[in-house]
């Protein structure tokens, strides 16, 4: 029987960390996101089982919260669930914890089911009559605001999109958003800080060979981000972070 509460344990390696031997900030989404399509797929709802109905899922809005980044070695647990639905969006928690049980980072987001061509999105009621939703338990409140428009940005960085940024649903992974916002950053910033918290807000598609600009704006106590497809200045992506020394 498929637990209601999904645990897969991960050894950072050396390729998931940088220079400092911290994991990367993208490798960290990566691996939470891969529990979700494995606690999916085990429950009957992964991607061979929506496809043969012409559907997909798609991530809208994510927020994470880290303590402590784990490190070059360290092994990690991480958990998820499904909490609850919200009209559309069937939300999902996360933790990650140490060998030792220590909580390092925790997290929650809201999903789509869409149809492939048309991306309407389905009800969830009846494709998710039987998940077995874990109501009272609930990591972080998940927030389906859309992070906020930049409106003094500056652009920091431009990359193409590639074929090995596209994923098995034919666009660009959700994780590689962050890492090219990661990769905006100054190396001081990223050599001497780490990010507290990231909120991200998924709006829409990059295609392969669209040239993406990411753009900055500093707040008062945050730093949105975005990441914006240069010929039409659509926003694809938006994320909050936060950083602490």
């Amino acid at each position: 029987m498929t637990p209601s509460i999904w645990k897969e344990l991960r050894l950072v390696e050396s390729f998931d960390v940088d220079p400092k031997g911290r994991l990367k900030p993208h490798k960290l989404f990566s691996f939470m996101i891969n529990s979700a399509w494995n606690h999916a797929s085990a429950l009957g709802l992964g991607y061979q089982e929506l496809s043969e109905h012409n559907l997909m899922w798609v991530i809208s809005k994510f927020q994470l919260n880290i303590i402590r980044m784990p490190e070059w070695r360290d092994k990690i647990s991480i958990e998820t669930w499904g909490k609850s639905i919200e009209r559309f969006y069937a939300l999902r928690d996360f933790s990650v914890f140490s060998e030792e049980g220590r909580k390092l980072a925790y997290a929650s987001g809201g999903w789509l089911i869409l149809e492939k061509d048309s991306y309407r999105p389905q009800k969830l009621d009846q494709l998710m009559a039987n998940f077995p939703w874990q109501k009272e338990k609930s990591e972080l409140e998940t927030n389906l605001k859309k992070v906020a428009e930049s409106t003094k940005s500056e652009d920091r960085i431009h990359f193409h999109v590639v074929f090995t940024d596209i994923d098995i649903n034919n666009h660009v992974n959700g994780a590689k958003y962050l890492q090219w916002i990661m990769d905006s950053y100054p190396r001081d910033v990223l050599e001497q800080m780490q990010p507290e918290s990231i909120e991200m807000s998924f709006l829409a598609e990059a295609a392969i060979d669209d040239e993406i600009a990411v753009h900055f704006e500093r707040l008062a106590n945050q730093e949105i981000n975005t990441v914006r497809r240069v010929i039409d200045s659509k926003d694809l992506c938006r994320a909050a972070v936060k950083w602490h020394i």
